[in-house]
């Protein structure tokens, strides 16, 4: 799945080259039940396009679900009440009719309502994470009051945005004037634990558990807190009344 899939518009002639995943190849390759599989292929938004398992390019599934959500509102619809049907003949001329249907389901779920039509009920949180993404991408730092307005304005109507929605996704500067917000996700942190704690630590000299804990909680082994992990790595002092935690070794910025 090295090879996002961009759209249709995206495919290229000779792509047939690349190296592509069936579901046999992935469970020849990941040591893991058929249902876990299924599970982390859904957490991870994949699509099986084709035969083969492609993971969405973040800009195309952001495109996708801003057509939904930008329906939503135009029609007027509870969030909690988008008809499938009506979506995929909006949206069918702009976007594939599986892509959109595969978007209503990584952000929502799917039930038949009493006339036996299925819609979707849009995950409050999801969707608002992810307009937050989108927002974040486009400036390194932006003015914290500011991105929350403009959030706000940018999610469908009835949905409440809420910074504890972008935990592992956006950091808040709280000693900055004016407050700022920057995005860091998770996930494109280093996988090794001390080098995860490495990077922490370049970025921000002293932190505060709540605002760490997101960023370490998956290098956690089995009953393993965050506080134990910071214990061994990070060493902590009082700042203000309040703990804080800074790196045990010298850090490069």
């Amino acid at each position: 799945m090295e090879y996002p899939y961009e759209g249709p518009e995206g495919e290229q002639e000779g792509e047939g080259a690349k190296e592509k995943y069936t579901t046999e190849d992935l469970q020849d390759r990941i040591q893991a039940s058929t249902k876990e599989l299924f599970a982390q292929l859904q957490n991870i938004h994949a699509c099986n396009i084709g035969g083969y398992w492609r993971i969405l390019d973040s800009d195309y599934e952001i495109k996708l679900l801003g057509h939904v959500t930008q329906l939503v509102d135009s029609e007027s619809w509870s969030f909690s009440k988008v008809p499938l049907s009506v979506c995929l003949e909006e949206l069918g001329p702009l976007e594939p009719p599986e892509m959109i249907e595969h978007c209503l389901n990584c952000y929502g779920r799917r039930y038949t309502n009493e006339a036996g039509e299925i819609h979707f009920s849009l995950n409050e949180d999801e969707v608002c994470r992810a307009t937050a993404q989108m927002l974040l991408q486009n400036a390194v730092k932006f003015n914290l009051s500011e991105f929350q307005e403009v959030w706000q304005q940018s999610v469908p109507e009835g949905m409440l945005t809420s910074l504890d929605q972008l935990k592992g996704l956006a950091l808040v500067d709280r000693n900055s004037r004016p407050e700022t917000i920057s995005l860091l996700r998770v996930e494109d942190l280093p996988e090794e634990t001390q080098d995860r704690f490495n990077c922490l630590f370049s970025l921000r000299e002293k932190w505060t558990e709540a605002d760490i804990a997101p960023y370490i909680k998956d290098l956690c082994g089995e009953k393993q807190t965050t506080g134990a992990l910071l214990t061994k790595y990070a060493r902590s002092s009082m700042q203000n009344g309040v703990k804080v935690y800074n790196s045990r070794r010298p850090v490069a910025t």
